[in-house]
């Protein structure tokens, strides 16, 4: 039998247990349930032989290819482009392209089967984790890649303590206190040091605040087929990137000015929530009030603090010199991308978080919290499944498309209120 008759009946095998895994996934979206039971394992079985089947179809290929002389790209094949070709791309596939360059070939196949999932191909979910449900994680060296690019979305995260854990259920986060000080013992003095913990008065002891996990979810998009294969640029990779925006802001919103776990609300808690308050005596910010915020946190947390404000209040914030007659200095210095820092104000780096609320044009209060500043290494933002995103892709057959939506789940808490202060407006 020749090396095309093979393919071509391999094709067809592919063809069947693709449709039949198809099928059980939509079956499973019609009752808004997950595969589970003898589904599961059948749908897992498919999974199987397609991975098998898939292999084969390389061999019989790669032989074809050995007797022709002549190389043999399938339309979906994955051909590295040189770096010229990977600097004038966008988007999600330029950025599969940059990592698929110099990785690993273990790698490079969840590169392939991942974009071959993003295409539409349900086999590609058997290479990637986890299987099953529908659902799979974007392989991490491309996750790395867009929170990089969209770090402008995620400030407070950017600056604050990452706790990732393996899983999502609720964890205790440890806290020692930074206040508690060493006692002198004379040589032959009793330690304290026994097994009930008893010679402390009182005794010190790793504690915390519980952390959660909540789901957020980008919300779905619906792309019609005809938007698919018209396009002359990866529309479904744009959208892929759009939605993980979509997370990064709502996640930011709540760390900010989220309200946390309580009798009326069970979200993130952001860090002004529970932040120390400097309640302004002036109508309007100015340089003064700023330096006062900063002393307003205890020398213990200064070093290693940061500034937060929205783009409107660094605006107004700009323009103050040091208001001594006739001195045009200003206390402001502006970020210098050369070196990659940062912009400061009395010495510290200043982040533009635009969830923070603003003072007017003229620097006059018109918000409740213009102006946050303290060390965010006591601000955690707990990210459950190491903070891996999920991607769900399906098909929309009554409506001839198809769907993607992302999720993920995350908490957050102000672990020491003392460690950043806020202007604080009535």
């Amino acid at each position: 039998m020749s090396a095309l008759t093979n393919m071509r009946n391999i094709r067809a095998e592919i063809t069947k247990h693709k449709d039949a895994a198809q099928k059980l996934l939509d079956v499973a979206m019609t009752t808004n349930k997950d595969l589970s039971g003898s589904a599961k394992a059948e749908y897992d079985r498919h999974l199987g032989e397609l991975k098998k089947l898939n292999a084969d179809y390389d061999g019989w290929l790669a032989k074809a290819e050995a007797m022709s002389n002549v190389p043999f790209n399938p339309p979906t094949a994955f051909n590295s482009p040189d770096s010229s070709n990977v600097t004038k791309a966008s988007g999600l596939s330029a950025r599969i392209r940059a990592a698929y360059a110099g990785a690993s070939s273990e790698v490079r196949e969840q590169l392939d089967s991942f974009r071959a999932y993003v295409g539409g191909d349900i086999q590609a979910a058997a290479n990637l984790t986890p299987a099953g449900d529908g659902a799979v994680i974007i392989p991490r060296i491309i996750l790395d890649g867009i929170e990089r690019d969209y770090t402008q979305f995620s400030p407070v995260e950017s600056v604050s303590k990452i706790w990732a854990t393996d899983t999502g259920a609720d964890a205790v986060y440890p806290v020692l206190s930074d206040t508690e000080t060493a006692v002198q013992l004379d040589a032959a003095a009793a330690t304290g040091a026994d097994d009930t913990v008893s010679g402390d008065t009182p005794p010190t002891a790793l504690t915390g605040p519980t952390l959660h996990a909540y789901k957020v979810s980008s919300k779905p998009v619906f792309v019609p087929r005809e938007t698919t294969t018209d396009a002359s640029i990866d529309i479904l990779g744009e959208i892929i990137l759009s939605l993980y925006a979509r997370i990064a802001r709502f996640e930011n919103l709540k760390y900010t000015k989220g309200a946390g776990t309580g009798a009326d609300t069970k979200e993130a808690e952001g860090f002004l929530t529970n932040a120390t308050k400097l309640v302004a005596g002036a109508v309007a910010l100015d340089l003064d009030i700023c330096l006062d915020l900063a002393y307003n946190v205890p020398q213990l947390y200064r070093p290693g603090g940061v500034y937060m404000m929205s783009d409107t209040t660094a605006k107004y914030l700009r323009k103050l010199k040091t208001g001594i007659s006739g001195d045009k200095r200003q206390l402001w210095a502006d970020a210098d991308a050369t070196k990659g820092t940062p912009a400061t104000l009395h010495g510290y780096p200043v982040i533009i978080n635009n969830d923070m609320d603003s003072v007017s044009a003229d620097g006059t209060f018109a918000t409740t919290n213009p102006v946050a500043f303290g060390n965010f290494n006591k601000f955690v933002v707990r990210q459950a499944e190491q903070g891996r995103t999920f991607i769900r892709r399906y098909e929309v057959p009554a409506k001839d498309g198809t769907a993607a939506i992302l999720f993920r789940r995350s908490d957050s808490k102000l672990i020491v209120p003392e460690a950043i202060s806020k202007v604080s407006v009535s």
